[in-house]
């Protein structure tokens, strides 16, 4: 049995991620503001739970007892969720969208990855996987305010894997693919957009559902070694 707590499930990788899962009979706890009307119907109240949050606002966050509740076998936490947003200069950031990015990229993945740890059973099997960006690993002018939250979640990540040694975690980089945040990113004003228009034009962005399946085969179904 496995138990996947996964955030941002409405739509792009997340919604592919969150339909492989289903339809293979793993448990769900899926996180999100919204809420297709497919999952809605596919709530069972014990095998896939809908839980309403706003990243943006850590304090909505499901806390360990509500987790513990759900948690059994095998545990899987993947976050999911982030946004691209606010693209610009530094010194013409947006203040409240700077707040928001920090909380849905950084904060809110500490403090659930926190409360996942509080609330699995006793030796159980755990995965956590950080979905980040190619964009820490490089400077893309007016993406300072991504690159840095999602950088800094890298590392808090990073520190968890040496704490747990026994359970699997990996920060994973997915790479461009045909999503909203894609689109997002091609109606910015910032020096390289045109190289990811290009991407969009030329029909090389991999569809969400192909990356949910490599992440997948890669980081849930390979077995669980010491790190």
């Amino acid at each position: 049995m496995r138990s996947v707590v996964l955030t941002g499930v409405s739509r792009g990788l997340g919604a592919a991620l969150y339909t492989e899962l289903a339809g293979r009979g793993d448990r769900l706890f899926a996180i999100g503001r919204h809420f297709t009307d497919v999952q809605r119907t596919a709530v069972d109240g014990d095998r896939i739970v809908l839980f309403e949050a706003d990243l943006a606002e850590p304090a909505t966050l499901p806390d360990a007892g509500v987790l513990a509740d759900f948690l059994r076998g095998e545990c899987v936490l993947i976050h999911n969720a982030g946004t691209v947003e606010p693209i610009g200069p530094v010194g013409a950031l947006p203040r409240p969208a700077v707040l928001a990015a920090v909380a849905i990229n950084l904060t809110s993945p500490m403090l659930l990855t926190d409360a996942f740890l509080a609330a699995r059973p006793p030796a159980a099997a755990t995965r956590i996987l950080y979905v980040s960006s190619g964009a820490t690993r490089r400077v893309i002018d007016h993406w300072a305010v991504y690159s840095a939250t999602k950088r800094g979640a890298e590392m808090f990540v990073d520190a968890v894997a040496a704490q747990e040694p026994d359970a699997y975690v990996a920060n994973v980089n997915p790479g461009v693919m045909d999503t909203e945040m894609q689109a997002v990113v091609r109606e910015s004003e910032f020096p390289e957009r045109d190289r990811y228009a290009g991407l969009h034009e030329r029909g090389e962005l991999p569809d969400p559902a192909e990356v949910a399946h490599r992440i997948i085969a890669e980081h849930i179904d390979r077995p669980i070694t010491s790190q």
